[in-house]
């Protein structure tokens, strides 16, 4: 005679990052983050899942072009269009306001390994 498993109402599936965001496979890259910055929700090291299909909206974390480098930005768009760094300092640099946004991605999700292990124990 077998006897039933007392857990087995309560058998959890497994999480998938996958299913628990909606970004386009086709949009979206993984970088990781170079610089501490708390305040925005980013340590350096955090992975970021930035996707090039998304709208950038006021108050946005933004991967920004600037000259030939990519940098973490704040978009900010009103009273007028600027960058502001996401350090201490958060000096900001205002773009003209007819220009091209010099828009890379959207940061959309900011992943911080917080046990100090590293991503697949790297």
């Amino acid at each position: 005679m077998a006897f039933q498993n007392p857990a087995q109402n309560f058998a959890e599936q497994r999480l998938n990052f996958g299913d628990l965001v909606s970004l386009s496979p086709h949009s979206t890259y993984l970088m990781r983050s170079a610089g501490d910055y708390p305040d925005a929700g980013i340590l350096k090291g955090s992975l970021l899942a930035v996707d090039r299909a998304l709208t950038p909206r006021h108050n946005h974390i933004i991967v920004a072009q600037v000259g030939d480098e990519l940098v973490l930005r704040r978009l900010i768009l009103h009273p007028r269009p600027a960058l502001q760094e996401l350090g201490e300092e958060r000096n900001q640099v205002v773009l003209e306001e007819f220009a091209e946004l010099p828009v890379w991605g959207v940061v959309a999700y900011a992943v911080t390994d917080l046990a100090g292990i590293g991503f697949n124990g790297h």
